[in-house]
């Protein structure tokens, strides 16, 4: 055990270093939260926090987007950085408070309070629009006590035509996510009603011609390739069937790869290789049929 900690710190300072460069010196071990309450929306996002800085909050702050490093989950989600959008509330007095927004289909989420009484969560920025595009506005209310009441620190709001508001965060922009994998989308108004919309993406702004193979198309190389867009992420949207598990590998250049961030695995039986694997789960509630 004492040697997975220390492999983990080993990791922790690498990737800091690493992926950060000469900025990760000037913030590791200098944080205070003051820090963080005094930045606006639009701060340096070259910043890199810890999950146990968030957690020293002291006073809520408008809503913006973020990136940490959470040491505690590392071990069960292989992911050590974090990005998404920070919300936060000032409960000090409150025995619950709970965020909602079309973000998370207006289901209220429970928050996460400090020692200091402040509610806070990270939600991360995948918001899509029915054609499947980044959606940069994020609409929210927060449920305190079983009450629902806007956002006080942010002064973008929107009448929602009952005498309150809807607060609002647009986002300007997030970086890219060098740990992309695969994924399944969220449902839109434009879904086949017994398929679901699987993303298949990689991070290799190095590479020429990536495809995808699995046992959805055969693991024929010459069926499903790939795009790169412009910060280097090739991606391919495909429609499988939900309530099944599906095997895949990325061809590179010609060389087989897993999944890079993935951590589903799998043993090919055939080959006895191992492959990248995906769930693609049912959908969590009736999809309106499409005229």
């Amino acid at each position: 055990m004492q040697k997975r900690k220390l492999y983990i710190f080993s990791l922790i300072f690498f990737l800091s270093v690493g992926l950060f460069g000469q900025e990760a010196f000037d913030w590791v071990g200098s944080f205070s939260s003051k820090e963080l309450e005094m930045q606006d929306e639009t701060e340096d996002q070259d910043k890199v926090y810890y999950l146990w800085q968030l957690e020293s909050l002291k006073k809520n702050i408008s809503p913006r987007y973020i990136r940490y490093l959470d040491v505690e989950s590392y071990v069960e989600t292989n992911r050590l950085l974090h990005r998404g959008i920070l919300f936060s509330y000032n409960g000090l007095r409150e025995e619950s408070v709970e965020i909602c927004g079309n973000f998370n289909h207006w289901e209220c989420v429970p928050m996460k309070r400090n020692k200091y009484g402040i509610y806070y969560i990270v939600i991360e920025p995948n918001l899509l629009t029915p054609e499947y595009e980044d959606d940069p506005i994020y609409e929210y209310k927060f449920r305190v006590n079983g009450l629902l009441t806007f956002d006080p620190e942010n002064l973008d709001r929107l009448e929602d035509g009952s005498g309150s508001y809807i607060s609002r965060f647009i986002l300007p922009s997030k970086d890219t996510n060098r740990q992309t994998h695969s994924i399944v989308l969220e449902d839109s108004n434009v879904e086949e009603l017994d398929l679901r919309t699987v993303r298949f993406q990689i991070y290799l702004p190095h590479a020429e011609v990536v495809s995808l193979v699995g046992d959805f198309n055969e693991w024929n190389p010459e069926n499903d390739f790939l795009t790169k867009d412009r910060n280097g992420i090739f991606f391919l949207e495909k429609k499988l069937m939900p309530n099944a598990s599906y095997h895949y590998q990325f061809i590179i250049d010609g060389e087989y790869q897993l999944d890079t961030y993935n951590p589903m695995t799998h043993i090919k039986a055939d080959t006895g290789e191992s492959v990248s694997s995906i769930d693609v789960p049912g959908r969590l509630f009736a999809l309106d049929r499409k005229d």
